[in-house]
């Protein structure tokens, strides 16, 4: 079983001509379709016409015209009842409207020849009797045949012209008289025929055009329902996997009072309940983790370096892991250079890691790269219970875990591969997945190679501390937020100075430009009281202290229009929770 999730352009499609191709096809479905009633009045007709014209004409001649209509008429119903009980492609219309259209032709010229093998100018009931069949038959045809023009015209200018012709040619003033007015008569014909044939077409199109809104209207309900689902699905999910760390955090922070009170306390006891605060913690960044991702929050830094440097990251990250699982874990060294984001392929990586470790309780966990041509394959290999075919897609969305219905800590929130997808579509690579039940699983990532003479980027992070000690103003209006920053910040040896809102940190602003010391850096969340934000007060700080202080705002919001704004602000935005060495990070660039 091999699954990837890649992003292909789809091709351009070519709706208007689809669509007039579409109705074109229709009209030609209405001229087969309207044809019966022609047939049987021609067959009327021309029985009419052998009975009235009997004593009148030639009787042999009579008949012979007769049995042509009949033989023509026989022929176009049989071609008329094999088009209708056969499925035609789109593309098969212009052939058949031609088809009819000339069998239509080869009618109106058995009807037009009535005007000049019949014409007698001394019989008066002939002459009218030829007037009113030539009328009836272009005027009583306007409606079957205006569908299709070509039709139409086939028929009734090879019916009307030859008697016009002959009126003429005898020269009498009452058969000229008679030639106009059937000249007339079929130019009124042809007017009206293509009127009808314009309002049948916007008919045929509208008839579509509403098809294909009820159908839209249908998907989008069907889509509606189904987001409506899977919102309910994520909430209750959300809520229980919210619940669980919440519930979690709770009980290590009573740990912490209870050690507060102790006689003694040891130092490894608190560093295990610090980690376990941190891991506890690790479910609600996911979930923020994914919220950026979807809000588009989430910037791509593409950078040339050696893959061998984010698999060593990996080791140290896990193989204590697995270790304590009872795992092999080998991460194989490669050296070749990749052009991407080093970060958000650590994230993909490292999400690939954590479900081999949640899935396997034996065996091995390897990390290994495969040259593809122009690609390179970073592989996560475990021997761990395998994916089945039916969950193969379903894993990738989020809250979805095979096996976790009870939803245990254990096995994590289920947004890991949900994460990894979106990442790889945020980055334009591929993530390919082979597995096999109670076997183990593969997953990878594609990436395309670098030549060897493009120079990697400087990875090494400067993990220097800053030279002494700094005053940060700190901006929040929650209390707690506010308190948590001050310990932080001044367990890292800075002198805080913590606000609660614009106010107050223009008035602290004031006493210090006179007073000293200056701020060296603002820390504010962008969202505050009284509808100001944390570019109002970086703005207003800078102003009354007359220097351009380097600043950060701290968000939870990931809406576009927010982020755009601080964009636009020029300041530098880290997105809450905040983790500690990425702030300690930051502020050493600031500083």
């Amino acid at each position: 079983m091999r699954v990837s999730l890649d992003k292909h352009a789809m091709p351009s499609s070519k709706n208007a001509y689809q669509a007039n191709a579409r109705i074109f096809d229709e009209l030609i479905n209405i001229l087969y379709r309207q044809a019966n009633p022609i047939f049987f009045g021609n067959i009327a007709v021309a029985v009419l016409s052998v009975y009235l014209l009997w004593d009148q004409l030639d009787r042999s001649l009579l008949l012979m015209w007769a049995g042509a209509i009949f033989a023509l008429t026989a022929i176009r119903m049989i071609v008329v009842k094999r088009d209708l009980a056969t499925s035609h492609a789109v593309e098969q219309a212009t052939r058949r409207g031609r088809k009819y259209a000339m069998l239509a032709g080869l009618s109106g010229c058995l009807w037009g020849s009535i005007g000049i093998l019949f014409f007698s100018p001394d019989n008066t009931v002939v002459t009218v009797f030829i007037c009113i069949v030539l009328a009836g038959m272009t005027g009583g045809s306007v409606a079957s045949q205006s569908s299709f023009l070509p039709s139409y015209y086939a028929f009734s200018l090879p019916t009307v012209l030859p008697f016009a012709l002959r009126s003429f040619a005898h020269g009498d003033a009452l058969f000229s008289i008679l030639g106009v007015l059937s000249l007339f008569l079929l130019g009124v014909n042809l007017a009206y025929s293509r009127n009808l044939q314009r309002t049948v077409r916007e008919s045929v199109a509208l008839r579509f055009e509403n098809t294909e809104l009820i159908a839209q209207l249908r998907q989008e309900k069907e889509r509606a329902e189904s987001a409506s689902r899977s919102k309910s699905q994520f909430l209750a999910a959300a809520s229980h996997d919210l619940r669980q760390p919440t519930h979690a955090l709770g009980l290590y922070i009573a740990t912490l009072r209870s050690l507060c009170s102790a006689p003694t306390v040891r130092a490894d006891e608190v560093g295990g309940v610090a980690n376990k605060l941190q891991n506890a913690l690790k479910g609600l960044v996911q979930l923020l983790d994914i919220s950026k991702l979807d809000a588009g929050v989430v910037k791509v830094k593409q950078e040339i370096f050696d893959v061998q440097e984010v698999l060593e990251t990996l080791d140290q990250q896990f193989a204590a892991v697995a270790i304590e699982q009872k795992l092999r874990f080998t991460v194989r060294p490669s050296s070749v250079l990749v052009h991407t984001d080093r970060s958000l392929l650590h994230s993909i990586l490292a999400n690939f890691i954590s479900n081999a470790l949640r899935y396997t309780e034996h065996g091995k966990i390897l990390v290994g790269v495969r040259h593809r041509g122009d690609f390179v394959e970073i592989q996560v290999l475990d021997t761990g219970i395998g994916i089945a075919q039916e969950h193969s897609d379903l894993i990738f969305r989020e809250f979805y875990q095979i096996g976790n219905v009870a939803r245990r800590r254990e096995h994590g929130l289920g947004l890991g591969l949900a994460i990894v997808k979106r990442t790889a579509d945020l980055l334009g690579v591929r993530v390919l997945m082979h597995s096999v039940p109670q076997r183990g699983s593969v997953f990878s990532v594609c990436l395309p190679i670098v030549g060897a003479s493009a120079k990697p980027a400087n990875a090494v992070l400067n993990v220097t501390s800053m030279a002494g000690s700094k005053t940060v103003l700190v901006v929040d209006d929650d209390v707690d937020v506010l308190d948590s920053m001050r310990a932080l910040l001044s367990a890292w040896g800075h002198q805080v100075i913590a606000a609660g809102g614009l106010d107050e940190a223009l008035m602290l602003a004031q006493h210090h430009v006179k007073n000293g010391p200056a701020f060296d850096m603002i820390l504010s969340d962008f969202r505050l009281a009284e509808n100001t934000s944390g570019i109002d007060v970086v703005r207003a700080v800078r102003q009354v202290c007359g220097s351009e202080i380097p600043a950060v705002i701290i968000t939870g919001d990931t809406s576009t229009e927010s982020i755009n704004q601080i964009v636009a602000s020029r300041l530098k935005i880290l997105h809450k929770p905040l983790d500690a060495d990425v702030l300690q990070n930051v502020l050493r660039e600031l500083s």
